[in-house]
């Protein structure tokens, strides 16, 4: 991956072009890597050196994280593990895959990219791609340099309704990948007022979360 100079704020896709759950997520990434100063690239597997980019201000990655390790996957390539990327230390960086906030995984991103733990972000359990989709569509909206408010968001929402995401996505094939219609379906079932404005995002941009199954 060749990351041009002059970045502020890199997105690193790990999986699959073809994988349908990342649809949504691949069409955003395009979208906002057209901003001055973005950049998002498919992790190619080769090592990614950025020490010395000193407007770097922010990377973030998605896709598959491991549940046994600090290390995002995708099919073809090496993985993305934390000797993979070197960053400069007043980077941060925002894991959005599953498994990848544990405090071990944490410090292990911290200690192979060269920052300071209270920099990296992610979350320790199960994440659903649906949520990854709504904080990329709230950072269309609000711009890259809201992600630090609507982070701990996608953060809170992946932990609150993970006991819920068999039946949610259940309810997402059954309603024929209707995003809008699985929302109200879930929200009949399940209290959703208190993630109410990292959710709403659903309804104003429903096209980039259509038909993920």
């Amino acid at each position: 991956m060749d990351a041009p100079y002059g970045l502020r704020s890199l997105f690193i896709a790990s999986h699959g072009t073809r994988e349908r759950q990342f649809r949504g997520v691949g069409r955003l990434l395009r979208v906002l890597a057209r901003r001055r100063g973005v950049f998002a690239a498919g992790w190619d597997g080769a090592g990614l050196d950025l020490s010395r980019r000193r407007v770097l201000a922010r990377v973030l990655i998605s896709g598959h994280g491991s549940p046994v390790a600090a290390r995002f996957t995708a099919p073809g390539v090496e993985p993305l593990e934390p000797p993979s990327l070197r960053l400069p230390p007043h980077c941060r960086l925002y894991l959005l895959g599953c498994s990848q906030g544990s405090p071990a995984a944490l410090r292990a991103w911290a200690e192979g990219t060269g920052l300071r733990p209270d920099r990296v972000g992610g979350c320790a359990g199960e994440t659903e791609t649906a949520l990854t989709t709504c904080l990329l569509l709230h950072l269309l909206e609000d711009g890259i340099d809201s992600l630090d408010h609507w982070f701990p968001g996608w953060v809170r929402c992946n932990d609150a309704l993970r006991p819920h995401f068999p039946e949610i996505r259940q309810a997402y094939a059954g309603l024929g990948g209707d995003p809008v219609a699985t929302l109200r379906s879930v929200a009949a079932r399940v209290d959703l007022e208190p993630f109410g404005p990292f959710l709403e995002v659903i309804d104003r941009h429903p096209e980039y979360l259509r038909d993920l199954v």
